[in-house]
């Protein structure tokens, strides 16, 4: 426990990303995602796979699925899981099979932690309402296990055989970063060599389309979905809603070395903190979330120079984006927080939710390999309160460390170093 507030932890065993899995709005895996990133694609459309014809919101970030049944060993579960079990199966088969770690022959030393928002949303909307058309009893047999959050973790685990710790996170919007951080712990201390972590979320549907709009967190740009998403903007009218999965193989460094595998990064430091401020709006100061970037900075053992950008959370919304810029002017200083390079994963994809800080690292791991961060589309005209070095067009750079932020409702604050492994 940091003296002066917050949570960060002791660095101890160090901890690599060996393999990244995802699937969101803009890419079914982390090289179709890489490549539309580059582009500036944006994957917000008209409403296709819900009815929102008598809603002032009407557009969405929505994912196409292929059959996804080769994911599976049980390939009817295929048609039996809620959406966001799907989505965070993908994702997390695909950051196994990249890290080689399918036929590991010590399952107990491989723990499973994918965070979620919502959990079984979609579920929820369509057996409520199957409920109430055809009594108690029309109700499928899998309502409850689609809907609770760590089914995701338990899908993954029992499909690679991995029988370490194994569950989920929630915090709204943050619950990404916070799983990253929880798992980098349970390695970091020696509980597991290593963990499947991240996020997913299958939120684009008809009652959180609601509940989001009618708050006014949503942006109605109804007949340009494709600028809709204008993090930063002073033309911004708030999020554009998404679905998708981020997923990290996390593994202890010696671990990670013995077995020749390619390392992509490092987790260098994170900081967890709380508003204590309300249940939906961030504090207008930045409080906590300076202290959140603070902490992970402070454990990484870097300067503020040091950090060649920033993924910010960048929502598009008129009040998130501006108490998360006044964040970064508190942690770092005016003038530095105005030279740093920062970049909205979210201008493309729409706002993930729990997947969002998960599918932003792999943005900004990617860059490690790349040597360009991506940008952010659809920055027209920067807000006169938001004093951000906003990257416009991809940016060649060979990057050693990034900050990525992600804020949930109810005043989470989780921010986490990633830094080039050396």
């Amino acid at each position: 426990m940091d003296p002066q507030g917050g949570c960060v932890a002791a660095k101890q065993r160090r901890v690599v990303i060996t393999g990244l899995g995802t699937v969101n709005p803009i890419g079914f895996n982390v090289s179709q995602f890489w490549e539309n990133l580059v582009k500036g694609k944006s994957g917000a459309r008209k409403a296709q796979n819900m009815d929102l014809s008598d809603f002032h919101v009407q557009i969405a970030a929505e994912i196409d699925l292929p059959d996804v049944r080769d994911y599976f060993t049980q390939r009817k579960m295929a048609r039996r899981l809620d959406r966001h079990i799907i989505l965070g199966h993908i994702a997390g088969y695909q950051a196994i099979k990249d890290a080689g770690m399918d036929n590991y022959q010590e399952p107990h030393r491989v723990g499973v932690l994918v965070g979620t928002g919502d959990g079984g949303l979609i579920t929820q909307y369509q057996q409520i309402n199957r409920m109430a058309k055809s009594g108690l009893s029309s109700v499928s047999p899998f309502y409850v296990s689609s809907v609770i959050p760590n089914s995701t973790s338990a899908m993954i685990s029992m499909e690679f055989g991995f029988t370490g710790p194994s569950f989920s996170v929630n915090s709204a919007c943050a619950s990404s970063n916070h799983a990253l951080g929880t798992a980098y712990n349970m390695i970091a201390t020696g509980m597991v060599d290593a963990m499947v972590t991240g996020g997913t979320e299958a939120v684009a549907t008809e009652p959180s389309m609601a509940g989001f709009g009618q708050i006014g967190a949503l942006s109605s740009r109804n007949d340009d979905p494709e600028t809709a998403s204008r993090p930063f903007d002073k033309s911004r009218d708030g999020f554009v809603m998404g679905e998708g999965a981020g997923v990290l193989f996390l593994e202890e460094l010696e671990h990670a070395k013995k077995r020749g595998a390619h390392i992509y990064a490092e987790i260098s430091g994170f900081g967890f903190t709380s508003d204590a401020y309300d249940l939906v709006a961030p504090h207008p100061d930045g409080i906590g979330a300076s202290k959140a970037i603070e902490l992970a900075v402070e454990m990484a053992e870097l300067n503020y120079e040091q950090l060649d950008f920033i993924n910010c959370h960048g929502t598009s919304t008129p009040i998130g984006d501006k108490a998360e810029c006044q964040a970064v002017n508190r942690a770092m200083g005016a003038d530095l927080a105005s030279s740093i390079p920062v970049n909205s994963t979210k201008s493309m994809t729409g706002h993930l939710i729990g997947a969002a800080s998960a599918v932003e690292a792999v943005a900004g791991i990617l860059s490690f390999e790349q040597g360009v961060i991506h940008h952010t589309i659809n920055q027209f005209e920067l807000d006169d309160e938001i004093n951000y070095n906003v990257i416009k067009e991809p940016m060649e750079k060979k990057a050693d460390h990034f900050l990525s932020n992600a804020f949930g409702f109810g005043g989470q604050n989780a921010c986490v170093v990633f830094s080039r492994y050396s």
